[in-house]
């Protein structure tokens, strides 16, 4: 299949230098302090964060609707850049964005209002070629080595348009973190009906991270899952699940955040959809990573203040955020 990925440094203050893959290739770190390093990160779904210009590959409601404009886009624009903001994350990974120029309005808007050491001067993007929407890594620290994983299953059914797995590394110290950044096919069509294509996305992050945590390697895999905790496998030890690679019969245990170290489940969860939260937005790590604390951002306007539940955007009224929430977390690696 094929697909787009673009990493790039941000120069905010003489516009965007881009520049592709190739160019964001491995560099030499700095020796490690043997000093263990902290940062927080943070990952949300914003909800067909699409810009004002039409490809013709945007959904339906964006697409020739006089509710949606250049206007319309830039309050959207500074209403995520306000709650990202809010977040104050090394790290802050977004699912269902469009295309890069976003992620450069999202980076210009956040540059205006903080000193230098708060902009984000890295990023990454990665969306199939054709596709809709895309993921995105805004990074106030050094990326390196981008790579993207995609799939392509022939059978007897014609497989649906998947979001990529995204891969990059973050830097600190000298030391390194491998994201693996998900977004999994939604369940529109039917919960059963659709499992196996997240199956088979499962597999392919299994795969990849057990590459790296044989290696001893630090892993986070985040993003939106479209899968709710209680429907992954159980790991052994309370707090872990476990990744199936079904085609190789293999597996590998992870560590979910939604579990306290007392092993008691977050509240609430991130997704709340006919009267029922869910937790599909996920944080699993593998290999040397100390979770230090997990979070579901509820402190904001992005959700009821008494409830919780999320201000999802609506393109008419022009009001809302997203619907899902937040969700943050602080490792040591």
């Amino acid at each position: 299949m094929r697909k787009n990925c673009v990493c790039f440094l941000l120069n905010l203050c003489l516009g965007f230098v881009m520049s592709s893959c190739m160019a964001f290739a491995d560099h030499e770190s700095p020796s490690s302090s043997g000093k263990a390093q902290e940062i927080k990160i943070a990952c949300w779904n914003v909800q067909t964060f699409f810009d004002s210009v039409t490809e013709g590959t945007e959904y339906s409601d964006f697409i020739k609707n006089k509710a949606w404009n250049e206007d319309a886009y830039r309050v959207r624009l500074e209403r995520l850049a306000s709650a990202i903001k809010e977040f104050d994350a090394d790290v802050v990974i977004l699912e269902e964005i469009e295309n890069e120029s976003v992620m450069h309005d999202i980076a210009n808007y956040l540059a205006g209002e903080w000193s230098a050491r708060k902009a984000y001067s890295h990023a990454c993007f990665a969306r199939n070629k054709g596709g809709a929407i895309g993921v995105g890594v805004l990074s106030r620290l050094e990326l390196s080595s981008p790579r993207v994983h995609s799939l392509d299953i022939r059978g007897q059914s014609e497989m649906p348009d998947m979001r990529p797995l995204l891969q990059v590394t973050v830097h600190r110290g000298g030391h390194e973190l491998t994201l693996f950044v998900n977004h999994w096919k939604s369940m529109s069509g039917g919960k059963e009906e659709t499992e196996v294509w997240r199956q088979y996305q499962e597999g392919l992050l299994a795969r990849r991270m057990a590459e790296k945590t044989r290696n001893n390697e630090a892993v986070l895999a985040c993003g939106d899952f479209n899968r709710d905790l209680s429907d992954f496998s159980a790991g052994n030890e309370k707090g872990t699940v476990v990744l199936n690679e079904f085609l190789e019969e293999s597996e590998l245990a992870v560590k979910s955040l939604w579990y306290t170290q007392s092993d008691v489940l977050v509240e609430p969860g991130s997704y709340y959809y006919e009267g029922e939260w869910s937790r599909i937005d996920h944080f699993f790590t593998s290999g040397p990573v100390e979770v230090l604390d997990f979070t579901v951002q509820t402190d904001g306007p992005w959700c009821n203040e008494t409830t919780h539940v999320p201000e999802r955007y609506m393109i008419f009224l022009g009001k809302g955020y997203s619907d899902h929430l937040p969700i943050s977390c602080r490792v040591r690696f």
